[in-house]
């Protein structure tokens, strides 16, 4: 999460919107009212299409307000928000990111960034090992046996998730394991699970 994100007002400048979001490489900024609630987000891709079709406003009127470009309305978040449920709302809303709020005050935004840092961290992406993906049976206890497994050869688990399989008995598992090579790995593991889909140093 970002703390404290750049804000617009409603009445705010959409040219100034979009020197914000070229310096600080923003491509959305959220919109509050004068009492720091948020209305929404707006795109810089959409101030900029707003910009280059818009006339000049005039002497009088010396500037263009952001309340004329579309402002989206999202999901809020609360601090304590899960992550996983924030991806979901992402990909349910069709949005990039997502404003945090506290006591209906702005005190952050999370963004496809922030996801995809926390999906390296959940597969250890900065560590080097050995990927394993594969079929599974789906009882309990497989993943207890399929990690002593691994313990034996002296592999040291550093990521280890479990996702939908191809049909109700069975479910995948990614784990990816470093100190052990490649075919002790696939050794230690083949005769715990019913398919190896892939596995590869990373």
């Amino acid at each position: 999460m970002t703390h404290r994100p750049v804000t617009l007002r409603p009445d705010s400048d959409p040219l100034a919107g979009v020197a914000i979001c070229k310096s600080g490489k923003f491509r959305h900024l959220p919109i509050v009212d004068a009492e720091g609630r948020v209305l929404g987000v707006v795109s810089r891709a959409d101030l900029e299409l707003f910009l280059s079709k818009s006339e000049s406003p005039g002497v009088m009127k010396r500037q263009h307000r952001v309340d004329q470009v579309e402002i989206r309305e999202v999901p809020l978040l609360g601090p304590d928000y899960p992550l996983e449920e924030a991806a979901s709302l992402m990909v349910e809303h069709r949005t990039s990111c997502l404003p945090v709020v506290k006591d209906g005050q702005l005190v952050g935004i999370v963004t496809e960034t922030d996801l995809f840092k926390a999906l390296l961290e959940v597969f250890s992406g900065q560590r080097k090992g050995i990927r394993l993906t594969a079929l599974t049976p789906n009882l309990k206890g497989t993943l207890g046996v399929i990690s002593t497994a691994i313990a034996e050869v002296r592999g040291d688990i550093l990521s280890l998730n479990v996702f939908e399989g191809t049909a109700p008995d069975n479910r995948g598992l990614t784990v990816k394991v470093a100190d052990a090579s490649l075919e002790e790995l696939v050794e230690a593991v083949e005769p715990m699970v019913l398919e190896i889909l892939d596995v590869r140093e990373i």
